[in-house]
């Protein structure tokens, strides 16, 4: 190595320091307030059940989330009768990413999901309340369960991520930071 070489040597260290330092400052983080909507369906006790939800996602610096949403879930039944459903849901939540993998799993001691409004037309009353408990219930059974999400995309303005199914479809949740 020349002399000349030698005494760069430091500068291109320095430089390179530089680079790493400000390209991490640069890449947008996951903490933050975010707002999304989202809506699915599924089928229960041979009744489809679409569902759509507006909420609000925090997540913070320690690996804790908080998932709020009002989710309204509707269902004809199979004599006609219909049931309409409005859920307070609280979840607080665990995350962690690696590479495009994002995880996440709700807190089941401290979810909450409250049926806040109901409607029945020319339905059975009985087991729409039983059916809107049953979701309750399945909902809460599999809260704590790690989910493995790809990250499809995360700027400052927003996180998406997106899960396959079993059965093949994909779906996508979009998250637009506030």
């Amino acid at each position: 190595m020349t002399k000349g070489l030698k005494k760069l040597m430091p500068i291109f260290a320095v430089a390179i320091l530089i680079f790493a330092v400000t390209s991490c400052k640069n890449e947008p983080k996951v903490e933050g307030h975010y707002t999304y909507q989202h809506g699915w369906n599924y089928d229960i006790d041979e009744e489809n059940i679409d569902v759509h939800e507006t909420g609000t996602m925090d997540f913070y610096a320690d690996s804790t989330a908080l998932d709020s949403a009002r989710q309204v879930y509707k269902v004809t039944f199979n004599d006609g009768g219909k049931a309409t459903w409005v859920f307070n849901y609280v979840s607080p939540s665990l995350w962690r990413v690696d590479g495009e993998d994002f995880y996440f799993a709700g807190v089941e001691e401290t979810f909450r999901m409250e049926l806040v409004e109901s409607t029945c037309e020319d339905c059975n009353e009985e087991l729409s309340k039983k059916l809107a408990q049953k979701i309750v219930e399945g909902v809460r059974g599999g809260i704590a369960r790690e989910i493995k999400f790809h990250l499809a995309s995360l700027t400052e303005k927003e996180l998406v991520w997106s899960y396959t199914y079993n059965d093949g479809h994909t779906d996508k949740w979009e998250f637009y930071r506030e």
